[in-house]
């Protein structure tokens, strides 16, 4: 098996004589580029081919390339993790070499080739051995080195190998990527689901088989149902139609019927139609976070915003750009539909939530909550439920407590690493994989919870560099070392080793795909499906492991009880949200898990900037749902009606809100009864109309609020509507107008009197003159006017009711005029006189006396 990669630039692969890159780009000083063959026996032939440059900075003379190793094998792991370092002894045995005569100069290359036969190198049993490849100059000095392995089978027959059985848990996970659902804190997601993109090798490389990443000319969206799939959140997968079962079932679905042992009943379909599964290359269990499943899924299916630099001010509001739906999140999803059917598929909780913080905190909810979102986040976006008998804790540890919480969700396996459960003190070798677990909860009958626990050396293994030249060679024979080395450790019984690489695991193509293939091809290794891997008998079982340990160091890796308060707070505000949507609609709560991660553990920074991100969303959210200010009402009469416009300009959720109006005088003003409480469907509209009182005229104003059917305000600030009164006008004329009335009323008498009393003097000074005419017709000629004249101003006056005398007027001396003009000066007293013959009727010709009595006898 060919093998290509590159000088492996950590301590565990370089030893002290190696010369690493100056910088990174740089060439290594030495490169193996292949190691073949893969497996060695007595009959093979080594060879080793890769380059030398010099890296110096100076010319050099005579490279030699060179190999050396041990004629003795390893005892144990431990021993090849110590002379991977190349600070422990260093073999002897000399092999094959290449001399290079002449001089090399700075940054020139040299292509070596070293080759020999495997029975000229006298190994002598089956085992790891150790070798070196190295390069010195003609004075001896190293260029650089590489220490890696000679896994050797001898010349036993295939059968005779020993051997240990490998299932493979493959990771397709990825960091919490956003803030609110519709904001994307960085681009990487979408970069990571292309062809080239790390997810989207991962598929490639763990389906074993290409997978077209091209759109095709059909509409994707319609092609994989992803808009029925986003809204049908609460329909699990087993609630598939017909049509969608053979893309939904579970693992132990696609084996057909299990007897107790995990072992296929074959013919127990009695349609005779069996759900797709993997019928060749190497079987593998797919670890997703639901979390990375429902961002894809959001990118593939709608519009979305993306953040360029959340920490560039974390005080402001961060640059965003709009992203159309991403073809190639659609592609992925399609291709991860097919092939994930075709194996196991287990699930963390959803973006790996920090259960055990959250349940030392009290947060119970946070945590069942985590689980169901993760359920309903798969059967979104792949159509299908991850198998519920397995649990997959964050970071592979738990207590017992999140041992019981995923016990009550169904699982009794839990997928765990060597920290949880540590194997026995007194043990050398490599345990199996499998060991039982205390009970915890109410366990379902006959299902004992036992750990399957992964192999932390191949785990580091598999996180070594691969994608600088040579660097994948150097970790496929690692690889290969470390496996065997495992199958040859002597236990007599059969074991199962778990390879389950980091979450963020980012292999080369070649490694990736090269790791597999070592799966099949190595002889020590048979491939085992995760699923199938049963517990043993408790009468056959050794103790190779400790009980379930939650390590010292995990309680300060927590989640702070203090970034969980808030959390919380967020969380007040996200409830008092979903108080007023119809329904059960809890849209905030993905994004309130996702804080939870333990993603955030060490990003305190970050951490502290999405959650202002997503409180200021709930924020935004709670103000689409408002009162829409109006203008100033004037009521025209004491009482009136207004109308308040309430707008739901939420997208997706129907609000039933109650209708708060108050008086801030209600001595001047007053609410009558209205619609308090109502639904408004999303993006519409209602008007409620309400009644107004006012007392009085003036300026009052009304405060209004939407709340909640607990009567908490669902805005921090009320919106205000000022009315002012004028209507009271209209009254006021009213009540001037009857007093104007009363007052005509009581004043025409008097005006009646005074008009009868200036009829009557005028009569009186007709009827004087029509007599002094009778006897002196001159004398009439010539008083009459002035008489007349005279009488009226008197009466005028005086306001007496009868003229004086012509004759009596010009024998009377000038005093007594004015006597008789100042005995009228007050028009109110009435001093009865004697009635005139000629006076008419109705009249009262009574002088008025004066207050002093003067006025009294003429």
């Amino acid at each position: 098996m060919a093998m290509t990669a590159a000088l492996l630039p950590i301590p565990a692969t370089l030893s002290s004589a190696s010369a690493e890159p100056e910088e990174e780009g740089s060439a290594a000083p030495l490169v193996v580029d292949r190691i073949t063959p893969d497996t060695i026996g007595e009959d093979s032939t080594l060879r080793v081919a890769g380059e030398v440059t010099n890296t110096t900075g100076e010319t050099v003379e005579d490279v030699t390339v060179r190999m050396r190793y041990s004629r003795h094998p390893f005892t144990s792991r431990d021993e090849l993790d110590k002379f991977a370092t190349g600070e422990d002894w260093q073999p002897n045995a000399s092999g094959p070499d290449e001399e290079f005569d002449g001089e090399l100069v700075p940054d020139g290359t040299l292509e070596y080739s070293l080759s020999t036969p495997v029975e000229d190198l006298g190994l002598s049993s089956y085992g790891v051995y150790p070798m070196i490849i190295e390069a010195v100059d003609g004075d001896g000095d190293a260029l650089g080195a590489q220490y890696t392995f000679l896994p050797y089978t001898a010349d036993s027959d295939e059968d005779d190998v020993p051997s240990v059985d490998l299932a493979w848990v493959w990771p397709l996970m990825d960091d919490p990527q956003r803030a609110d659902d519709d904001t994307f804190l960085s681009d990487d997601l979408h970069d990571s689901v292309g062809a080239g993109g790390r997810l989207g090798r991962l598929l490639e490389s763990g389906a074993q088989v290409p997978l077209s990443f091209e759109a095709g000319d059909e509409d994707l969206i319609e092609e994989l149902g992803l808009e029925e799939a986003e809204t049908s959140e609460e329909a699990p997968a087993e609630n598939a139609t017909a049509e969608e079962d053979a893309d939904s079932l579970t693992p132990e679905e696609d084996e057909g019927d299990e007897d107790e042992n995990g072992e296929d009943a074959e013919g127990s379909d009695e349609e005779g139609e069996a759900p797709p599964a993997r019928t060749e290359d190497i079987p593998v269990t797919w670890a997703v976070d639901p979390s990375t499943l429902d961002d894809i899924l959001r990118m593939a299916t709608a519009e979305h915003e993306v953040i360029e630099d959340l920490l560039t001010d974390p005080a402001e509001e961060p640059v965003r750009h709009t992203q159309e739906p991403n073809t190639a999140a659609q592609v992925w999803l399609r291709e991860a539909r097919e092939v994930l059917a075709a194996d196991t598929v287990v699930a963390s909780p959803y973006a790996n939530t920090d259960l055990a913080a959250l349940l030392r905190n009290d947060m119970n909810s946070d945590a069942q909550a985590s689980l169901r979102l993760g359920q309903e986040a798969l059967a979104r976006s792949l159509g299908l439920s991850a198998d519920n008998r397995f649990a997959v804790p964050a970071e592979g540890i738990m207590e017992e407590n999140v041992q019981e919480l995923f016990t009550e969700n169904g699982a009794h396996r839990f997928l765990l690493n060597e920290e949880a459960v540590p194997p026995a003190s007194w043990i050398s070798t490599t345990p199996t994989a499998q060991a039982p677990l205390p009970a915890s909860g109410e366990e379902a009958e006959g299902e004992e919870p036992y750990a399957l626990v992964s192999d932390s050396g191949l785990t580091d293994v598999l996180s070594m560099p691969s994608w600088e030249p040579g660097e994948s060679t150097l970790a496929l024979q690692r690889f290969a070392a470390e496996t065997a080395m495992i199958a040859g450790e002597s236990t007599g019984d059969d074991r199962v080793v778990i390879a389950a690489p980091a979450p963020g695991w980012d292999p080369s193509p070649e490694f990736a795909a090269g790791v597999l293939d070592a799966t099949d091809s190595l002889p020590w290794l048979s491939p085992e499906r995760l699923d199938r891997v049963e517990l043993s008998d408790a009468e056959d079982r050794e103790e190779t492991r400790k009980g379930l340990t939650y390590p010292d160091h995990a309680y300060g890796d927590e989640l702070s009880s203090t970034y969980l308060g808030q959390i919380e707070d967020v969380g007040r505000d996200v409830r008092l949200f979903n108080s007023i949507l119809v329904g059960d609609s809890d849209p905030f709560r993905p994004a309130l898990v996702r804080l939870e991660s333990v993603y955030w553990r060490d990003r305190e920074a970050m951490a502290g900037a999405t959650r202002s991100l997503v409180g200021r969303s709930v924020q935004s959210r709670r103000e689409d749902v408002r009162v829409i200010p109006g203008d100033p009402v004037t009521l025209a009469s004491s009482t009136g009606t207004t109308g308040v416009l309430v707008a739901n300009d939420l997208e997706d959720e129907a609000v039933y809100v109650y209708l708060s109006l108050y008086s801030e005088n209600s001595e001047r003003l007053s609410i009558g009864e209205y619609t308090h409480h109502f639904e408004i469907a999303p993006g519409a509209r209602t008007t409620v109309y309400v009644p107004l009182s006012a007392r009085i005229n003036g300026s009052t104003n009304v405060q209004v609020s939407l709340q909640n059917a607990a009567g908490e305000p669902i805005s921090s600030q009320d919106t205000v509507i000022q009315v002012n009164a004028t209507g009271l006008g209209t009254q006021a004329l009213l009540i001037s107008g009857i007093g104007l009335l009363i007052l005509i009323a009581a004043l025409a008498p008097r005006a009646l009197r005074k008009w009868a009393r200036k009829q009557a003097a005028k009569a009186n000074a007709t009827a004087a003159a029509a007599k002094d005419g009778d006897g002196d017709g001159d004398a009439k000629d010539t008083e009459e006017p002035e008489a007349v004249e005279a009488a009226e101003t008197k009466a005028e006056s005086t306001g007496t009711a009868e003229p004086a005398e012509p004759g009596e007027r010009g024998s009377e001396a000038p005093g007594a005029d004015k006597t008789s003009a100042g005995a009228g000066s007050d028009e109110d007293t009435d001093t009865p006189r004697e009635a005139e013959p000629d006076t008419p009727a109705g009249t009262e010709p009574d002088s008025e006396s004066r207050p002093d009595g003067s006025g009294a006898g003429k």
